[in-house]
């Protein structure tokens, strides 16, 4: 027989030490409690020994404790990071909204002002759509019959001509831009005086048709109302001459023009409700008294 099969209990070293270290705390239990004064070295020994056991645990409980709050603590800090993500998107809408709202009320003052400047009868109106259509330039308005709109009436803006009612419904009314085909507005070019008709053209440009050949235009001139057709007042700015063609032939030269108006930034409009006459057309109107007691116009 080996040596080694005299000493089995090798085979089982911790648990034969845990075994025998509770039994000595029972040993010594017992002792404790027939006489206590008796065993207050072992009590001490037991101290030594079970110290290294109570610091280990209690680290390990410390270190569960510490990773389980730095836990806790990560999840209350991403709520709070998410409450102040959700609240710097809520200021930055707010601020946009408040922007849009200053610049909204600047367009409206700046309306107001021209406004106060024409002698017309004028009321405000909201752009609300726009034709998405290549072939027709034409935008809708919030302001129908109700509110006294008619075909055919005058739509201004502060920069200019815009264009005319075209169609009306109760509360909405579609208006034909200027540089629409089918618009046409009899104007003059403020330099030289020379009349001719602007017809859109597509594209933001217009064109100046019947313009007399003998005229003389330049690129740069200002075109404005005429005032002629009683639709627009006069004075008015259409736009801006861009291109002159002389043609050595014919009666009439051809010039392109660029409204003075950006209409595809449009969002508020004034329509002419009443367009007042010219002094001088107002006087020739005026009723006169002859002395045979008959009235007659000028």
């Amino acid at each position: 027989m080996r040596i080694r099969g005299l000493f089995p209990f090798r085979r089982y070293t911790l648990p034969g030490f845990i075994i025998l270290l509770l039994l000595i705390a029972l040993v010594l239990m017992s002792l404790r409690v027939k006489q206590r004064k008796g065993v207050e070295f072992l009590d001490a020994l037991m101290m030594e020994l079970c110290s290294p056991f109570q610091k280990g645990s209690t680290f390990v409980i410390k270190t569960v404790q510490g990773v389980f709050e730095e836990y806790i603590f990560l999840i209350h800090l991403q709520r709070e990071n998410g409450m102040l993500k959700q609240k710097v998107i809520e200021l930055q809408q707010e601020n946009h909204l408040m922007r849009e709202i200053a610049l909204s009320n600047e367009r409206f003052q700046k309306l107001l002002e021209f406004r106060e400047k024409i002698s017309s009868t004028v009321i405000a109106a909201e752009v609300i759509g726009q034709d998405p259509s290549s072939w027709f330039k034409s935008l809708t308005i919030n302001k129908g019959e109700k509110d006294k709109v008619q075909k055919g009436m005058a739509v201004i803006s502060p920069e200019g001509a815009v264009g005319q009612i075209l169609k009306t419904a109760p509360h909405h009314s579609t208006v034909l831009l200027i540089t629409d085909y089918n618009s046409a507005i009899d104007t003059i070019v403020q330099r030289t005086r020379a009349k001719a008709i602007v017809e859109g053209k597509g594209e933001n440009q217009c064109q100046l048709k019947y313009l007399l050949r003998t005229e003389e235009v330049a690129i740069g001139d200002i075109v404005v109302t005429s005032g002629l057709n009683g639709n627009f007042p006069k004075g008015l700015m259409v736009g801006e001459i861009r291109k002159v063609e002389r043609v050595s032939q014919g009666s009439f030269q051809y010039a392109e023009l660029v409204p003075s108006v950006d209409l595809t930034k449009l969002e508020e409009v004034l329509i002419i409700i009443e367009s007042s006459l010219p002094p001088q057309e107002e006087k020739g109107k005026k009723v006169k008294k002859t002395p045979g007691g008959s009235r007659k116009g000028k």
